[in-house]
């Protein structure tokens, strides 16, 4: 009987660690990015039902493959054109199934286009919670082990500029040259990662136990936030930024934060709006250096944020509160940023914002996130806007007609 028990365990054991591992950790803590994804790693991400559309799923599979990207592993080199894709949770996309992401879509879309299905592998170097400069220190990393023949950089217009003040890894000198620094993870923060890896390693049926009772208070609406919550984003947004700008503490003490960039968005006078903007720049200029050096074409896109996109949305900016506020101006700042780093530039916007509402493209409540029809709107633009592009184009093998 006891022997019987003890089978029964071990098969439980397997079947959660293989087929639904809840409970289980997709990051750990990383010396040189702050954090990373880690490889053959696995978990389920719960959504709420309320806000789940066509293409969306309740409990999201997610798993990395040998090299820490989502997905499988690899093939080997040179056996198809390969693109690499940089970004946040806007890539990573934890909240869709694979098949259903930008990235997934983008390839899909390529091949379609082109007429050479199976002729595209997509490497989804997303990373939840990334800002820019994360991205282009896992890009300056792993590019010569990927050996892309393209990189597509997703930028999200609504909290990377606040990400380059948080992750402290970047500043410029006085003749706006970009400056490597050396933050350090608060003891918060690591003391969260801790508890995430002690929590993935207890025994499966208290995995599951914990995930059902977690999945089960996760709420059927999410209520849209109170007014002043803007105003708390404000004072957050200037004490980020002038703990990194101005006395240099060199502790990160979040690295999640989707925090909307108020001061950004309604450029208010006497914020550190320009200072970001400036590094910024520096940043994708790094980016773009890089990438020339390596004759690699970088296509950067630039997705617009739900609180300027969506009429529903649960975080609402206060006309009266920020009469200098703008839907567009995110989006335009990052795009002048790409252009003043010499890149080039595709701002989805048009295919979030046609044909309807754009809500039924986003979460919703207060989830900022795309959902597989916004993610799915967003390749399909990208991929016609990639191919008019000579260079981008070319790396695949398309040539473009003038």
């Amino acid at each position: 009987m006891i022997g019987a028990s003890v089978v029964a365990l071990l098969i439980v054991e397997v079947a959660v660690g293989r087929y639904f591992p809840v409970g289980g950790r997709i990051y750990a803590l990383d010396a040189e990015l702050l954090y990373d994804a880690l490889p053959d790693a696995s978990r389920i991400q719960p959504m709420d039902r309320a806000f789940v559309k066509e293409g969306d799923a309740a409990r999201v599979f997610v798993s990395t493959g040998a090299e820490g990207f989502r997905g499988g592993d690899l093939e080997a080199s040179g056996s198809h054109k390969r693109i690499l894709v940089l970004g946040d949770s806007l890539v990573m996309a934890e909240n869709v199934p694979l098949e259903g992401t930008f990235v997934s879509t983008l390839g899909r879309e390529l091949e379609a286009r082109i007429g050479e299905p199976g002729s595209i592998e997509m490497v989804n170097a997303g990373r939840s919670g990334y800002g820019p400069d994360q991205a282009l220190l896992l890009f300056e990393r792993d590019v010569d082990s990927i050996d892309p023949d393209l990189v597509v950089f997703v930028l999200c217009a609504h909290n990377d500029f606040g990400d380059l003040m948080r992750n402290k890894l970047f500043r410029l000198d006085g003749e706006q040259g970009l400056i490597r620094e050396s933050p350090v993870v608060g003891e918060r923060m690591r003391e969260r990662f801790d508890e995430l890896r002690s929590a993935s390693e207890a025994p499966a049926l208290v995995r599951l136990w914990r995930f059902w009772q977690s999945a089960r208070r996760l709420p059927e609406s999410m209520e849209p936030l109170p007014p002043g919550m803007m105003g708390l984003y404000v004072m957050a947004l200037e004490a980020q930024a002038r703990e990194h700008l101005v006395i240099r503490d060199p502790e990160v003490v979040s690295l999640f934060e989707d925090v909307y960039d108020i001061d950004v968005a309604a450029d208010l006078p006497g914020s550190f709006a320009a200072a970001k903007r400036d590094l910024m720049t520096g940043v994708l200029s790094r980016m773009v250096k890089e990438a020339n050096e390596r004759h690699l074409p970088v296509l950067f896109v630039v997705v617009p944020s739900a609180v300027d996109m969506c009429q529903d949305f649960g975080v609402r900016v206060d006309p009266v509160r920020f009469p200098g506020h703008q839907p567009t101006r995110l989006v335009d700042a990052l795009v002048g940023c790409v252009g003043l780093a010499g890149g080039v530039v595709v701002d989805v916007t048009p295919a979030l914002a046609a044909s309807g509402p754009a809500d039924r493209y986003f979460v919703g409540g207060t989830d900022i996130h795309w959902n597989a029809g916004g993610q799915g709107a967003a390749a399909s633009y990208v991929a016609e806007e990639l191919l008019r592009d000579t260079a981008a184009a070319g790396a695949l093998g398309v040539e473009v007609d003038r």
